[in-house]
């Protein structure tokens, strides 16, 4: 399929806070070293210092958030369903307006017209959306030999505009690790709570596609394992 060229929503802001921003900047040039981190403080407080989503689509839209993986393929899949569930919380805590399809609701639909069936716009018109948020997760892991954890996986995420079926933006997210530094060893953890901080910390890496987002969260990340 040929992707459509982007047509995404300017990510220009408004002239108020660019007005805002030009003021600080100029103003910096003229202050004191001892200044800096004041306008420096000021810039994050208006928001002028976060990164900007690379895909705007989703306000005031109605988004399904389906993953699959290699066994949803078949039948319920505790990973993808709590992946789900995590991105659809990222997005409605970020995005304007958003109105998530419930898991619950695209699941019956799977359980009618089968699992096997893997078409995103198919899905996402049974359930009544307007976007689709697909996610494939493959060569899913958790373990880096037998006494650390470890959480590694190749993710695509794809949208797709259920109306047209058009894909309007696409990102891939090869080997994606965490912890990065070190791994957390099996004796302070189990399993369970260890997939549930790994796909967590991969649905905000996903939800960083979609809304502002400050740099440091993202080098913040692996102090979580220190601090459990």
């Amino acid at each position: 399929m040929s992707l459509p060229k982007e047509s995404f929503k300017s990510n220009q802001p408004s002239v108020s806070r660019r007005s805002l921003c030009m003021a600080l900047v100029s103003g910096a040039a003229l202050l004191p070293s001892g200044c800096l981190g004041l306008a420096s403080n000021l810039m994050h407080a208006v928001g002028m210092d976060m990164i900007p989503p690379e895909y705007e689509g989703f306000e005031e839209k109605t988004v399904a958030v389906i993953t699959i993986s290699d066994s949803s393929s078949y039948t319920r899949d505790q990973k993808t369903a709590e992946l789900n569930s995590f991105v659809g919380k990222i997005l409605n805590k970020h995005i304007k307006n958003i109105q998530i399809v419930r898991n619950d609701k695209i699941s019956h639909w799977r359980d009618t017209n089968g699992w096997d069936s893997l078409d995103f716009a198919e899905i996402g018109a049974g359930v009544e959306a307007d976007k689709v948020l697909g996610i494939e997760l493959g060569n899913f892991t958790l373990r880096d030999g037998p006494t650390l954890y470890c959480g590694c996986a190749d993710v695509t995420i794809t949208v797709i505009d259920v109306a047209t079926g058009e894909v309007e933006y696409t990102k891939s997210l090869e080997e994606y690790t965490y912890p990065t530094l070190a791994g957390q060893h099996t004796s302070e953890t189990t399993e369970s709570r260890f997939r549930k901080l790994y796909l967590n910390t991969l649905a905000e890496e996903i939800g960083r596609a979609f809304h502002p987002y400050d740099l440091s969260d993202r080098v913040a990340a692996d102090s979580r394992i220190a601090s459990r």
